[in-house]
């Protein structure tokens, strides 16, 4: 199972939950994207908070197994992945 570190911003969703285990299909075949509308089916609300036009929103990165992924909603993950959406960071 892959492993979603839900951000402090997003875990009023989840119950306070900081991970949520998302079963993937072997091979890499599963995506960001999938995750996203699984996580949205088990907390309703999720996609709406990170999704903008069927993107991601701006400013949000999304991290797996520890580096950054420039595919975003397209970047496919293992069985075992670490997965992290970054919010943007603000202040001065």
């Amino acid at each position: 199972m892959a492993v979603v570190h839900v951000p402090s911003l997003l875990q009023d969703l989840t119950g306070g939950v900081e991970t949520v285990e998302v079963q993937v299909s072997g091979e890499g075949r599963t995506s960001v994207r999938q995750v996203v509308e699984e996580l949205d089916r088990r907390f309703p609300g999720f996609a709406a908070r990170l999704l903008w036009e069927d993107d991601l929103m701006p400013g949000i990165a999304v991290f797996i197994d520890g580096e950054q992924n420039r595919l975003g909603l397209r970047a496919k993950i293992a069985g075992d992945s670490q997965i992290f959406f970054i919010p943007p960071v603000v202040g001065g």
